[in-house]
């Protein structure tokens, strides 16, 4: 064996004689060297043999010259040694061993043979180099299981196992394999080296064996050609347990399968390599041999039971499918081992094109994970783009000349542009992801960039209420999550929620949908509050909630995919708890709705819905019905009866003009002898039951003042955004039954035959939300508090601001609802309307609130 480092002083110091100064007068047999190679100095000595640099003179090429040592000249067994090397190693003819090109005997009767000179590094030095920190604070190990330098070693190996392979299929077993024999070369090529050892399988050999002796194992020379005695226990093993044994018992004690170190010749076979090279991938995935110590307890534990799983000793942890193939070949029985080392290469194989294609699935999953936040980025590009252009559009008016909405226009175009390229960039995206899945199927980092999308896309689905989307959705995060969105996957949430008072019994009914309509059902005791963190599975919930003392409240809740409802306020850190009324300090038409969070807008079918989001609210009482023309003629008579006849005048609900009575002086209600204002002439008693109408926002401001100054209590028109949630409760919901448009069940067109107009305001009981509020999305819309602005009104963090416009503020107002004239798309709870303050509509009409006060 060559190796290009080794020098002659690093060896032993036998003299070194050039071949030419073999004095001819001894040479009784052979022909000069001279005449056919040039000695170029010693490069290596080993045990059998010195090893000489020479010049094929004939070819002109240096090869590396085989000699004999002169110690050996007499034994004819280690003679015969040297021969077996030599025709074992020119017999195989395979990239993966050393050519031999020649043989012969020198004239003092020493044989050699030529052979090609080999420079390079062992595969010894390749694996301490593999497992060498890289720095000083570096883990053990310099290379991880899945990183280039450890897959090209695992390829050196593998090009080994294929040398001794190609032995195997001419009947050769090496018996000696181990890292210092099997060669890197310095232009990649991989050499088995030292065939001394080998025989072709069926050879006959004794079988004798002689037990380790107090001193250590000592090992009866067996082999009738080649016999050494064993060293003892005293002789440490270099480095790592190995000894070789160059006896009847041959090979490397740390590297040998249990049958050759019993000296049970007649079992070596193919599996007696397949198990040396299970060693050395040992060693190459753990950093060291199967067993260490010293000869003696080598031997005693090779002979004793298998190594230690290489999970308990890899300092870094091996791939499993190697981890299986090592434990194979290293299996104590050559029958459960791989049969040749063909099988063990073709395994070696397999696992390293699969790495390798892991290899080019993870460059195309980091390709596509570069290009993420570029894709984000033009999203938030595209969305600030279209808030500009909504800004710009809505300060203008319809007849507004198009020269002024040209740069809200461009703010459009260019945000649906780059939406097509954020679009497409994402399809690329995927694709690569998807590629990358085709290259390693079960790649955990492409599974894991697909998951947290498939999760981002169901929990939009879910918010937009696209059930048949959402499933699709659900199917394929499924698919794709190894685990990190299980509790994403099984729904369950939590609920913590407090009172004021404590104590309060509380009953959870999950809305489930029937015949198109959310009901209540499946009544579950939660018990007495505090309650915290009580497991609810994902849903939409109405709580009902009963202490002694106070009214019922009814409380939605919405309990996400993995998601805990603790009633903490925006600029809170604990629970707020929910105040429950006491009993008789709510009127029967006064509705309350308890302080919280809820879903706004996010409704695309809905005209003008501001985008979704998670708002809070404050407590609320909130009328049950829009104010009736009974409650308004009350009001407007009272005003005449305290002398205020202008404010009743002005306050008057007129039909706009050009309608059925025109005019300035035109109005909605007569006058009787006593100058009360009563329904018109021919009017029937239900419509005192219905909403007034034919009422400006300044007039529906003063009734507001009226009822306040009346009552002690701060009511006043409703904030469009407390509207929603009185109307939609909190999960988001498109009508105050749930998502389906059913024009039955509400006051609008197509609701009843006949002539449309108002209806009593007790009729349409469907039309409710889940606080009990009725006539949201039929009969008449409500007047807001505030100024309509495309963005909504004020917002501080998330908590939702009364935003009261000034009464002397032309701009126009926020109108909530739908009406006996709108059509079923018309009545989404989503959709905004905006009005001029002092313009009257049959259509719209007062509903007010107040702040809860506890009297």
């Amino acid at each position: 064996m060559l190796r290009a480092h080794d020098t002659a002083d690093s060896m032993d110091h036998t003299p070194d004689v050039p071949l030419s100064m073999v004095d001819s007068s001894e040479r009784t047999r052979g022909v000069p060297l001279s005449e056919r190679y040039e000695d170029l100095g010693r490069i290596a000595r080993g045990g059998m043999g010195d090893v000489r640099r020479v010049r094929d003179q004939m070819m002109q090429r240096t090869l590396a010259m085989k000699v004999l040592p002169w110690e050996m000249l007499d034994s004819p067994r280690d003679r015969a040694r040297f021969l077996n090397e030599a025709r074992m190693t020119a017999a195989l003819q395979h990239p993966g061993v050393v050519p031999v090109h020649d043989c012969g005997e020198l004239p003092d009767g020493r044989v050699w043979f030529t052979m090609k000179e080999v420079r390079g590094r062992t595969l010894r030095e390749v694996l301490d180099e593999l497992h060498r920190p890289v720095e000083v604070h570096a883990r053990p190990g310099g290379a991880t299981a899945t990183s280039p330098p450890f897959r090209r070693v695992i390829d050196q190996f593998l090009r080994a196992c294929e040398a001794v392979a190609y032995a195997h299929s001419v009947g050769i077993v090496h018996r000696d394999l181990k890292p210092d024999n099997i060669m890197v070369g310095e232009f990649g090529e991989v050499l088995v080296l030292d065939w001394g050892l080998a025989k072709r399988v069926g050879e006959s050999a004794s079988d004798a064996v002689t037990p380790p002796s107090s001193e250590g194992p000592t090992i009866t020379p067996r082999d009738q050609q080649l016999t050494m005695p064993a060293p003892t226990c005293q002789e440490d093993l270099h480095d790592d347990g190995q000894l070789t044994m160059p006896g009847q018992v041959m090979g490397t004690i740390a590297y040998m399968p249990p049958e050759q170190a019993r000296g049970e010749l007649g079992r070596i076979c193919a599996a007696t390599d397949v198990y040396a090279l299970g060693a050395v991938l040992y060693e190459l995935l753990a950093g060291r041999p199967p067993y260490i110590g010293t000869p003696a307890s080598v031997w005693g534990a090779l002979l004793a039971g298998p190594p230690l799983p290489l999970e308990k000793t890899a300092t870094i942890p091996p791939p499993l499918e190697l981890s299986a193939v090592c434990a194979r070949a290293l299996s104590r029985e050559p029958d459960d081992r791989f049969r040749t080392a063909g099988e063990l290469a073709t395994e070696l194989r397999n696992w390293l094109d699969g790495a390798r294609r892991r290899e080019r699935a993870l460059t195309l999953v980091t390709d596509a994970q570069a290009e993420a936040p570029r894709i984000d980025a033009l999203r938030r590009r595209a969305e600030a783009l279209r808030t500009e252009a909504r800004t710009l559009l809505g300060q203008l008016r319809p007849y507004d000349p198009a020269s002024l909405k040209a740069p809200g226009w461009r703010a459009e175009d260019e945000a649906e542009r780059l939406e097509n390229e954020a679009a497409a960039a994402e399809v690329a995206w995927l694709q690569a992801l998807r590629s990358a899945l085709n290259e390693a199927p079960d790649l955990p980092e492409a599974h894991e960039a697909l998951a947290d999308y498939y999760h981002q896309r169901l929990i939009a689905a879910e918010e937009a209420r696209d059930v048949r989307l959402a499933a699709g959705y659900e199917t394929l995060l499924r698919g794709h999550d190894r685990g990190r969105h299980a509790a994403v996957l099984a729904g369950n949430g939590a609920l913590t929620l407090f009172t004021d008072p404590e104590g309060a019994e509380v009953v959870a009914y999950r809305y489930v949908e029937h015949d198109r309509a959310l009901t209540p059902q499946n009544a579950v005791h939660l018990g007495r509050t505090p309650i915290r963190a009580a497991p609810l599975p994902r849903g939409s919930y109405l709580l009902r909630i009963n202490a002694p003392g106070c009214d019922e409240v009814r409380y939605p809740v919405l309990i996400g995919r993995g998601e805990h409802w603790d009633g903490v306020r925006p600029d809170g850190r604990d629970p707020h708890p929910i105040h429950l009324p006491r009993t008789g300090t709510l009127a029967p038409e006064s509705i309350y709705v308890p302080a919280g969070w809820f879903i706004s807008g996010g409704d695309l079918d809905a005209g003008e819905s501001l985008p979704r989001r998670r708002l809070w609210v404050h407590a609320l009482v909130v009328q049950k019905h829009p104010v009736t023309n009974a409650q308004y003629l009350e009001f407007l008579n009272d005003l005449v009866a305290r002398q205020l006849e202008a404010d009743a005048l002005a306050a008057c609900a007129r039909p706009p003009l050009g309608r059925a009575n025109p005019g300035e002086d035109a109005l909605a209600y007569e006058r009787g002898p006593d100058g009360r204002f009563r329904l018109c002439a021919g009017a029937t008693l239900d419509e005192l039951r219905w909403p007034v109408a034919f009422i400006d926002w300044r007039a529906a401001m003063r009734y507001a003042h009226w009822l306040a100054d009346r009552t002690g209590q701060a009511w006043r028109l409703l904030n469009e955004l407390e509207w929603e949630k009185a109307a939609r409760g909190v999960d988001g919901r498109r009508m105050p039954w749930g998502d389906h448009v059913e024009p039955t069940w509400a006051c609008i067109l197509g609701s009843h035959p006949g002539v449309p107009g108002r209806a009593p305001v007790e009729m349409y009981a469907t039309d409710e939300s889940p606080y009990g509020v009725r006539g949201m999305v039929g009969n008449v819309r409500d007047w807001c508090v505030n100024v309509w602005q495309h963005d909504g009104p004020a917002v501080a963090g998330a908590i939702v601001l009364p935003d009261i416009a000034d009464k002397e503020d032309t701009a126009l107002r926020a109108v909530r609802g739908g009406a006996w004239m709108s059509g079923p798309a018309m009545s989404r709870l989503a959709g905004r309307f905006a009005t001029p303050p002092d313009d009257r509509f049959g259509g719209i009409g007062i509903r007010l609130a107040r702040p809860l006060i506890d009297t």
